[in-house]
């Protein structure tokens, strides 16, 4: 049916929905863009850009306080640096293979593969010992109250102040294995799986000094995948699906969820870049946030890798992520960004583009009756109402979603990239 009044777009604060294409009060999907820096206005993101060929491996990462980052890999026994001033070198080849992570402690790089436990000099890589302890499954890990937790099996293996290893330092039921952990307070948050199998798991919240816990609850997901922190909220990515839940004091509860994205356990999927929560999942990283106290947190696709994301880094205010071919870096120039309105139930005539700056970058497409693919639209620019527009006639049809694309010009002395302040059906 004709619209009696325009559908009007302009929140886009609120980010991607998470259930489908008919979620009025939020976008089908956003990529490569941010929704944040000004408050009401869409516009592209930075690109990110590969930096190096090396290292040419997946790679879990950790940061030295000199800003020294190592790269682990995740298929074999070396272990890379990068200095502040982004060159790279083979710092140290572990003789015990893969490594499942690694962690700046006490002075040392600590570095693990499932079951051996080991430690160079942060800095000079000196006096490495690739076999100073033996676990079960080594995983996750976090800094607290002086010493580095590291998930190992059933177990919570503990190194303390002076560099001793304790392997048992606290024990869960043996079905369940420790992936990631998360300080809260004066505790730790334990997540776990059980099996790939398996659809149920448990998150554990220990005092780090009982023997026991003092809460635990069950989440319905296959396993618990990495924490995430969210200002003063630690929330969990969990399963398979892309859901999120957060800790509530004593138990977990549902967040939201991003669609159409497989998950899996993988610690440092996840940090926090210029006060942004970032999460990365296959080629794409996501921010999960609110710009003021008073909006709501909001799923945005920031940016796009070169390939598949191994893990996140941050040193300084360079956002890294390797990528298995080499190491990606946040860039200077404008990604490419992409918007996608819910499905409209309306029979549509025109299309408008409330535009805050540069016109030229913005395409429209349009989707018709549930179609596969987007049709390009021949758009007209009128700069005196400041709006991109589209008008066709009458749309053959029922439903309709629009896409558009934001093409920024990298090429030009200034930069410029399209600004959208909202998107009217008529």
């Amino acid at each position: 049916m004709p619209l009696e009044s325009p559908i009007i777009y302009g929140n886009f604060f609120a980010g991607i929905s998470g259930l489908g294409k008919l979620e009025q009060g939020k976008f089908y999907d956003i990529q490569n863009a941010d929704i944040h820096t000004e408050t009401g206005l869409i516009m592209p993101q930075f690109a990110m850009e590969s930096e190096s060929a090396t290292p040419n491996e997946p790679c879990w990462n950790t940061i030295d306080p000199d800003g020294n980052i190592y790269f682990a890999s995740k298929t074999s026994g070396k272990i890379w640096k990068r200095t502040t001033a982004g060159s790279y070198s083979l710092a140290h080849t572990n003789t015990n293979g893969a490594h499942t992570g690694c962690r700046y402690f006490n002075g040392y790089i600590w570095y693990w593969t499932s079951t051996k436990l080991g430690y160079f000099v942060a800095g000079t890589e000196a006096s490495p010992n690739n076999s100073l302890a033996t676990g079960t499954a080594f995983r996750g890990a976090e800094e607290h109250a002086n010493s580095l937790l590291i998930a190992n099996g059933r177990y919570i293996a503990r190194v303390d102040a002076n560099n001793s290893v304790a392997l048992q330092e606290f024990v869960m039921p043996a079905q369940y294995k420790a992936t990631c952990l998360k300080s809260v307070g004066d505790d730790v948050l334990i997540g776990t799986y059980v099996s790939t199998s398996v659809s149920y798991c448990k998150v554990f919240l220990w005092d780090t000094v009982s023997t026991s816990w003092t809460y635990e609850d069950e989440v319905f997901e296959v396993g618990i995948n990495c924490f995430i922190q969210l200002d003063n909220i630690i929330a969990a990515q969990c399963g398979t699906s892309g859901r999120f839940y957060y800790w509530t004091g004593s138990q977990m509860s549902y967040f939201g969820k991003i669609k159409g994205i497989t998950t899996t356990l993988g610690e440092q999927m996840a940090l926090t870049y210029n006060g942004r929560p970032l999460f990365a999942n296959g080629t794409k990283i996501y921010s999960i946030h609110k710009e003021d106290k008073d909006l709501p947190y909001a799923f945005c696709g920031e940016y796009t890798c070169t390939g598949t994301i191994a893990s996140l880094a941050v040193q300084g205010q360079t956002l890294l992520a390797s990528v298995g071919t080499g190491v990606d870096k946040r860039g200077t120039n404008y990604a490419t960004a992409t918007i996608e309105t819910p499905e409209a139930q309306a029979r549509i005539s025109d299309i408008k583009v409330k535009y805050d700056e540069y016109p030229e970058g913005v395409g429209i497409s349009t989707k018709v009756n549930g179609a596969t693919s987007y049709t390009d639209q021949t758009e007209a620019i009128n700069t005196t109402e400041k709006e991109v527009y589209f008008n066709g006639g009458t749309v053959d049809g029922v439903t309709m979603q629009v896409k558009l694309t934001l093409t920024p010009d990298n090429i030009s002395e200034i930069k410029q990239r399209p600004k959208i302040k909202s998107i009217i059906l008529r």
